[in-house]
């Protein structure tokens, strides 16, 4: 009878060999076949259809996931101030009223990427730090005009007062 570490043993061996195999008999990464992909990243979506996404497409969709980690962990500050039986009546509102401003925050800033989207954006990220926001918009060029009216959209929405800044052309970067 073979012992378990013997059997363990050569599974493994043999796990090499095929990755061996395969990796002497796969088409290297500069061949003319991977060469014919499209630029963006693909990947099989609902159904096995492919989608293709952009370097722009990838970086706006780390800068929300960014943004949104950081929001998480914000509440999660605010939720153990609140439940904590040391905080004092003060703390807890206090912790209450920032969720409740950084929830009302977090709505304007969906409001205002949905409204720079209808104008003809293909998507836009809105990031705010304090007093600073930054409009992230996937375009390849955007004049002085687009951007001043990106600013004075940010400005209705999130409130005057705030230095916005805007990005664009986020593939070339």
């Amino acid at each position: 009878m073979l012992k378990k570490q013997t059997v363990w043993l050569l599974t493994m061996l043999s796990l090499i060999v095929v990755l061996s195999v395969y990796a002497l008999t796969a088409p290297p990464s500069g061949s003319p076949a991977n060469q014919a992909k499209p630029q963006g990243q693909v990947t099989t979506g609902k159904n096995g259809v492919a989608v293709t996404t952009t370097a722009a497409e990838n970086k706006l969709g780390q800068i929300e996931l960014d943004k949104a980690d950081a929001r998480s962990q914000q509440q999660k500050k605010y939720e153990s101030v609140i439940a904590s039986p040391k905080s004092t009546a003060e703390q807890a509102s206090a912790a209450y009223d920032s969720m409740e401003s950084m929830q009302t925050l977090a709505n304007a800033e969906m409001m205002l990427e949905d409204v720079i989207q209808s104008k003809g954006y293909k998507n836009a990220v809105v990031k705010t730090d304090g007093s600073q926001v930054q409009v992230y918009v996937d375009t390849k060029s955007l004049t002085d005009q687009q951007a001043n009216g990106i600013i004075q959209l940010a400005n209705e929405y999130l409130g005057a007062g705030r230095v916005v800044s805007v990005s664009y052309n986020l593939g070339s970067k």
